[in-house]
């Protein structure tokens, strides 16, 4: 059985903490760089990354795939209280939601980029030892996998809804 520790991480020097039950194998890399991989709670072999793109979750085989599925945790553009998930091998680009589906977008600085690439983490729906992302501007919606693509849908309590938005903290994968 896996162990989990309910740990308060300081994000390298960014004026965020994350509070969650997460894996501690997250606890020993944050401090040195604020990376996270974010591996898909019921299909344990796929994880979120982008490609041309587009957010999706997928199985990580190649180079190209581990630097697209590496995120830097900032401190959410449009609040504190949330994160941003910017592209760790494209600077400036950051996962956000456009007309639902999560895209990846360079920060043009307006309210809405800001608005549409913040998530508020949240205990996993389905695993309170695991994580979902709820939307910063959508309150209702969370992040969730449908056909292997990423899009906020609204919460449901349908155990499939549940079990798509629920994702693990990992390690990052190395470049």
């Amino acid at each position: 059985m896996k162990t989990f520790f309910a740990l308060a991480l300081t994000l390298s020097v960014l004026p965020i903490s994350i509070s969650a039950l997460i894996n501690p194998a997250i606890a020993q890399s944050t401090p040195v760089e604020p990376a996270v991989s974010i591996r898909a709670f019921n299909i344990p072999n796929s994880y979120i990354r982008h490609r041309n793109f587009l957010g999706e979750i997928s199985r990580i085989s190649s180079s190209l795939d581990r630097a697209d599925a590496r995120f830097t945790v900032k401190s959410g553009l449009a609040s504190s209280n949330c994160v941003s998930f910017e592209s760790s091998n494209l600077a400036g680009y950051y996962l956000r939601h456009q007309n639902l589906r999560i895209t990846l977008a360079r920060n043009d600085n307006t309210a809405l980029f800001k608005n549409d690439a913040t998530f508020c983490i949240k205990p996993g729906l389905a695993s309170s030892t695991n994580v979902s992302f709820s939307s910063y501007n959508l309150p209702t919606y969370y992040i969730r996998h449908r056909n292997f693509e990423l899009y906020i849908d609204p919460y449901s309590t349908n155990s499939l809804f549940l079990n798509d938005a629920t994702f693990t903290l990992v390690a990052p994968f190395t470049p």
